[in-house]
């Protein structure tokens, strides 16, 4: 890669401008068209759900004093948030061998026993988690 590619790169980095996160209410792991799905409920994000994901800008972060990966997220230049996955609390989930290569996270605002295909989500894809060396888990 020459200095003009790793600049272009570096232009079109997420970096985001949040200062809080999200505490998924219930979350498991599924089965979608033979793919890993980390299925979330996150109740207050309602207002969000009918956003398209067709184009999304996204970056893992970890919170050393937290002990907690952050998953951050951008749709549409406008809509930002992101959802912590503290290790004794959701990061369980990201302890599971499916986190370990290409996952994908639907997000509704329902309760997980009340969703159905119906349920309007965000999905995002091709999602990885580079596990960070400060953390250990």
């Amino acid at each position: 890669m020459n200095r003009r590619e790793r600049n272009d790169m570096m232009k079109n980095r997420y970096i985001p401008k949040i200062n809080e996160a999200a505490i998924p209410e219930n979350g498991g792991w599924a089965e979608i068209m033979d793919e890993p799905v980390l299925v979330l409920s996150i109740p207050e994000w309602e207002s969000i759900m009918n956003q398209s994901t067709e184009e999304y800008q996204s970056v893992w972060m970890y919170d050393r004093i937290e002990d907690a990966y952050i998953f951050c997220f951008k749709l549409n230049e406008q809509v930002e948030r992101a959802i912590a996955f503290a290790k004794d609390h959701a990061g369980v989930l990201l302890k599971d061998e499916r986190a370990e290569g290409e996952f994908s996270i639907l997000i509704t605002h329902e309760g997980l026993e009340d969703a159905d295909e119906e349920t309007p989500c965000l999905y995002f894809k091709e999602l990885h988690l580079r596990r960070h060396p400060k953390a250990g888990w």
